[in-house]
């Protein structure tokens, strides 16, 4: 929306200047691109550009035809908004945790009419798979599962309304298969495995300081 205030009485059109295109006159519309409407409630007529492109950016004229002629002008830029999922675009995720994906909208101008969520390309928004939500939030929307599954494990999409997608990659990192009590036997098999060396080598070297007694005797007799 293009604001201009006139006061006085006139007709009221609306220019684009790089190209000198008259847009609208008075309450109607002059050019062939429908998308440029007046909204007129005295004293302003506003110029209302409807699904923005690129190349709408540049100088717009706002005049009113007096005695000198009243003249507004506006720079229009443009930006374009894009969307942005926070950790990607790889993400690790172990089995068996919970993943939470926001979509958040940059740059945007405006609430988008719908954000959807794809995993390889099929929408997930709508399905009823146990455990996988979707909620709305101010600035996005957020993509929720309770429990990660090994085929959970693929590329994300969030597509906004009013904004370029994101992308994300998750990988799932599968748990060990090895239970804790099984380590904690393996500790104690190592712990008896090493006092047995032990008494091992007690008794080995007890045995060698007999013999060289017997060995010490031996030579004395001799």
């Amino acid at each position: 929306m293009l604001p201009c205030r006139f006061t006085g009485p006139g007709i009221v059109t609306w220019i684009r200047r790089k190209d000198r295109q008259l847009l609208t006159v008075g309450r109607g519309t002059h050019a062939i691109d429908t998308r440029f409407v007046v909204v007129s409630n005295s004293p302003d007529w506003n110029l209302l550009i409807k699904n923005v492109k690129h190349d709408d950016a540049g100088l717009y004229e706002c005049q009113i035809q007096t005695e000198p002629v009243q003249q507004r002008f506006i720079r229009l830029s443009i930006t374009e908004a894009y969307s942005l999922i926070p950790g990607g675009p790889d993400l690790h995720v172990k089995q068996g945790s919970s993943l939470r994906l926001e979509c958040q909208l940059m740059a945007s101008t405006e609430a988008p009419s719908f954000i959807f969520w794809y995993r390889e390309g099929r929408m997930i928004n709508y399905d009823d798979e146990p455990g996988v939500r979707v909620e709305a939030t101010k600035n996005g929307s957020i993509l929720v599962v309770d429990k990660v599954k090994r085929s959970h494990g693929a590329n994300y999409t969030c597509s906004p309304s009013n904004a370029k997608p994101a992308y994300i990659m998750i990988h799932v990192i599968e748990e060990e298969e090895k239970p804790a009590a099984m380590h904690g036997g393996d500790r104690r098999n190592a712990t008896s495995k090493a006092s047995t060396n032990i008494t091992l080598i007690f008794l080995t070297f007890l045995g060698l300081r007999i013999s060289n007694r017997l060995y010490s005797r031996q030579a004395s007799v001799t």
